[in-house]
């Protein structure tokens, strides 16, 4: 669909991460039911944590990416965010 670079997909990550505390105190703050501040405390907890969890999949295939590339492998490997491609960016051999 769109092609996306390596430190964008982490800033995305951070970004929903910040959004799902922000959303959950705003449901704590208005929402009136609890079965409702419970059914969306559980989405916003649910976002964070897949949001943490894709952040770090990505900065795993990045690293395995370096170490690649450090061993002179010149296999490609292909990281993705939510379902999309990561673009890696050219690594330097040390």
């Amino acid at each position: 669909m769109f092609d996306i670079d390596l430190d964008t997909a982490k800033n995305l990550s951070v970004g929903l991460m910040g959004g799902s505390i922000v959303f959950l105190l705003l449901v704590l703050k208005f929402a009136k039911s609890v079965v409702t501040k419970l059914l969306l405390i559980l989405i916003a907890v649910g976002v964070g944590y897949v949001a943490f969890t894709q952040r770090d999949d990505v900065n795993a295939c990045a690293e395995a990416a370096k170490t690649l590339l450090a061993e002179g492998n010149a296999i490609e490997l292909t990281c993705t965010f939510f379902g999309q491609e990561v673009s890696l960016p050219n690594f330097t051999t040390p």
